[in-house]
């Protein structure tokens, strides 16, 4: 059925991301970004933790897990806009505002530059007092800060680049995410064969290859959005920076809060580490986390790809196909975390052999199969909270998803960080992730059942806050 929304003619068959998806169809449409992110994270811990471990030593992984922070607020800046902004033109999209949409990516693409060059400026210029502040040593700063000179440098167009991701999905073109993701990958590991095993260039190799795979997902990127046969691509964007900024940082504030609070829960670790076990406890985490990651990568690429596709439907008005596709998310997240963890138990020792070269630190391989073996069960809970924190941000409701970022990093993490080790030293610091994310799921869970009738996923199928808006002309077809 085609109807009228503001004066527009909407089609859902226009728009890839309003069909009308089963459980099949969703996941065959989420399976190249699902896939994406996973080998995003595969390729990415190749290139920073196996090759840089085995061929490097386990101190110059450790100085490059130190930037972990900083790379994880440079990430909270890519979130603040770029996935904000793809919530925005989505809803835009399902409102029928096309023309706005394209608008509002063209402005962000144009801000995430901007904020990637100043962050780029502000560390090369401070590099060593923040390397300092990030706990590097005599020993790791001169490995740290070639990562920071040459990969950090990258952070405009990287940023740029996070952004043209995040509209993949929005576009009904979920599989771009996957070709960027491939081509980084091989590229990375190309260079890292050459650069790190035969060249013997060590961190100097690794920041090269990383800072080549980014630029050559910008350029896939821009060449794809300035195609006018897009549903998104680059536009006039008619001014309005300041309007569009503030909009996306407002949908996108619970992604950039989570990125900030990783970013510092990060630091309270590495710094715990330190202290109670040396570089190696440093080394064994940053492995702990690449393993970690990859197990869950597959949860991160669905959340990204269903929320345009949540988005679209609360700004379509439709709460039946809404709680359809919500449905579709809890039985994924449910049967696909399970399989997981399974699978993470199975296969825990040969992953981590990857990382360990011959003539291997003992003490660096038993801190992470302890730990790891312990994180593994955090992975239902990690893989729910994000998939409601990116519910609420889809459904225009970014507050909610706020609160539970917050508590969950700069609460629930925190005070888990510090109490544990004090009880059961470096176990301790492995027992907080998996703490921290039950108590926040727990708390997820809660928000969601309070927020049934807003959106229609309750039993009552009332839906308060989808009812049509002044202006909006939608009439309720049988379906609804």
């Amino acid at each position: 059925m085609t109807f009228v929304v503001n004066g527009m003619s909407d089609n859902n068959n226009r728009n890839r991301i309003g069909q009308d998806f089963t459980l099949t169809q969703l996941l065959a449409f989420a399976a190249p970004a699902i896939l994406q992110s996973l080998f995003s994270q595969l390729f990415k811990s190749l290139d920073d933790g196996l090759f840089v471990s085995r061929y490097v030593g386990e101190h110059a992984l450790a100085a490059i897990s130190l930037l972990g922070p900083a790379n994880a607020v440079i990430m909270g800046f890519s979130n603040l806009f770029a996935i904000g902004a793809s919530t925005l033109s989505a809803q835009k999209m399902g409102e029928g505002k096309q023309e706005e949409a394209k608008q509002i990516f063209t402005r962000v693409v144009l801000i995430s530059f901007a904020v990637g060059l100043l962050i780029a400026l502000v560390m090369n210029v401070f590099c060593d007092p923040i390397l300092r502040f990030l706990g590097a040593d005599d020993s790791l700063i001169d490995n740290s800060r070639i990562y920071v000179r040459i990969v950090i440098s990258t952070t405009p167009l990287n940023l740029m680049g996070f952004a043209f991701g995040s509209y993949y999905s929005t576009t009904g073109h979920p599989e771009m995410g996957l070709i960027c993701s491939v081509t980084n990958g091989v590229m990375n590991i190309l260079l890292d064969i050459v650069l790190i095993a035969v060249l013997r260039l060590g961190v100097l190799g690794s920041s090269i290859s990383t800072a080549a795979g980014e630029i050559a997902v910008f350029l896939i990127g821009l060449f794809f959005f300035v195609r006018k046969k897009n549903e998104i691509h680059f536009t006039d964007p008619k001014g309005h920076f300041v309007e569009t900024a503030v909009a996306s940082a407002k949908s996108g504030f619970s992604q950039f809060i989570n990125s900030v609070s990783i970013g510092t829960t990060s630091l309270v670790t590495n710094r715990t580490l330190l202290r109670l076990a040396g570089a190696d406890g440093v080394a064994a985490n940053a492995i702990i986390g690449e393993l970690r990651i990859i197990l869950t990568a597959g949860f991160f690429g669905f959340a990204t790809c269903v929320g345009p596709v949540i988005a679209y439907n609360f700004g379509n008005r439709n709460p039946r196909r809404l709680k359809r596709i919500l449905t579709h998310n809890l039985k994924i997240w449910f049967f696909g975390t399970i399989g997981i963890t399974v699978l993470g138990l199975f296969l825990r020792v040969p992953m981590l052999r990857m990382f360990f070269h011959e003539g291997y630190s003992q003490n660096v391989y038993d801190m992470a199969y302890e730990g790891l073996t312990i994180e593994f069960f955090s992975s239902m809970f990690t893989a729910g909270c994000v998939l409601i924190m990116r519910m609420f941000v889809a459904l225009g409701n970014p507050k909610v998803a706020s609160i539970l970022t917050t508590l969950r990093n700069f609460v629930f993490r925190l005070a888990m960080l510090i109490i544990l080790p004090l009880a059961f030293g470096t176990n301790g610091v492995w027992f907080a992730f998996p703490a921290a994310e039950m108590i926040s799921f727990i708390l997820g869970a809660v928000l969601v059942y309070l927020n049934r009738d807003n959106y229609g996923y309750g039993k009552s199928g009332m839906a308060y806050m989808m009812q049509p808006r002044p202006g909006d002309y939608i009439p309720y077809d049988a379906e609804r």
